[in-house]
């Protein structure tokens, strides 16, 4: 089975400056399933990449992803209405769209594992596959 990755499991293994930098290395390391990151992950982690560390470091994510290390996951129409219905379950938290989309993508793949730091955005979904998704590390 796969892994999904959010942005913060991706940004502490990139920013040696980051708490949990050790602890995503560390992760990285052991995860011996494929390894997938959703197309808008990317486009927000290209963000936070460029703000935290720079263009160096867009590059290298580039070039991980062309080497086949990580796959990108467009989402689908249906993956964007189940994310809208995620959104309106939780409107109470202000949920993010990026994290919706990551559960409805999980839910159509039946991913169950998700790489992430920043846990209380995605926490607050309930996906349909699974009692609650397996968040690490």
């Amino acid at each position: 089975m796969a892994i999904l990755l959010d942005s913060s499991a991706i940004l502490a293994a990139a920013d040696q400056s980051d708490l949990n930098h050790r602890a995503a290395i560390a992760w990285f390391k052991r995860a011996n399933e494929p390894l997938m990151i959703g197309a808008l992950n990317l486009a927000e982690l290209d963000l936070l990449l460029q703000r935290e560390l720079g263009l160096r470091a867009t590059f290298s994510l580039l070039e991980t992803i062309a080497s086949g290390a990580i796959k990108v996951v467009a989402p689908t129409t249906v993956d964007l209405v189940r994310a809208a219905q995620l959104m309106r379950e939780t409107t109470e938290y202000r949920p993010r769209l990026t994290d919706a989309v990551l559960v409805a993508t999980a839910e159509r793949l039946g991913v169950t594992r998700v790489a992430i730091f920043d846990r209380p955005p995605i926490a607050i979904f309930r996906p349909r596959h699974v009692r609650s998704l397996d968040l690490e590390p």
